[in-house]
């Protein structure tokens, strides 16, 4: 398993604490004294493995019972557990891409589907999928995710993103930079992935275009008057 409880051989005080949350501990590293109740003989607990540390519930002073005194994850072999809903069910399978992010945030890493859970969630009725988070991801245990699973590629000559996209009359529209100024350029748009969609015409390859708040060259481009291809 990638996490290990670690708890008391022998009930009894906590003499002494020696490492903290997040600290990187080696597999026989000492974590804590303990007092044992009965024989009154102290001895030391160690990492059952190499890891770090998640959770440190004790404190000199403490009596340590049959609880968790530790808990330590390799987080090299981490997992995410992502819940897919029915009406994805279908399309989601093994081996296929997925890009993991924190929730809100942006895409951190991207890595592959490696098995479903033989049960679904409980609550959820959703497909648990699986995959393995790369150990330089910057993904910390316990973290919130949200995931983009591929379910298909197609190489498309030209694309854009639709955060440059806006509606002017009846056209959908990017601004592309000519010397000092923008035009507008009217396209012909083909399919869409949620963040880039592909272009059929109105826009060639190499051509400089707003991607960000594109929304105020069009307030500046309709105050006087566009200039845009017929």
């Amino acid at each position: 398993s990638a996490t290990s409880s670690v708890r008391a051989t022998y009930p009894g005080p906590v003499l002494s604490v020696s490492v903290n949350v997040g600290d990187r501990v080696q597999r026989g590293q000492p974590l804590a004294r303990i007092e044992s109740s009965s024989s009154l003989q102290e001895y030391t607990v160690t990492a059952p493995k190499s890891g770090t540390i998640l959770e440190r519930n004790t404190n000199a002073g403490d009596v340590a019972g049959a609880d968790p005194l530790f808990v330590i994850a390799d987080i090299s072999q981490m997992e995410a557990y992502l819940h897919v809903f029915p009406k994805d069910a279908a399309r989601v399978k093994t081996g296929q891409t997925v890009r993991l992010g924190v929730a809100g945030g942006e895409m951190m890493t991207e890595t592959s589907i490696s098995r479903f859970l033989p049960m679904a969630g409980a609550n959820s009725q959703t497909r648990i999928a699986v995959a393995r988070i790369p150990a330089d991801s910057g993904l910390q245990p316990g973290m919130r995710l949200m995931a983009e699973v591929v379910i298909a590629e197609n190489e498309v000559p030209l694309t854009v993103r639709e955060s440059g996209l806006q509606s002017f009359r009846d056209f959908t529209v990017v601004y592309a930079k000519v010397g000092d100024t923008y035009e507008v350029r009217m396209l012909e748009l083909g399919r869409r992935d949620g963040e880039r969609v592909e272009v059929l015409g109105g826009l060639r390859p190499g051509e400089i275009y707003v991607t960000e708040n594109s929304f105020l060259i069009k307030a500046d481009i309709e105050k006087s008057g566009a200039s845009h291809d017929h």
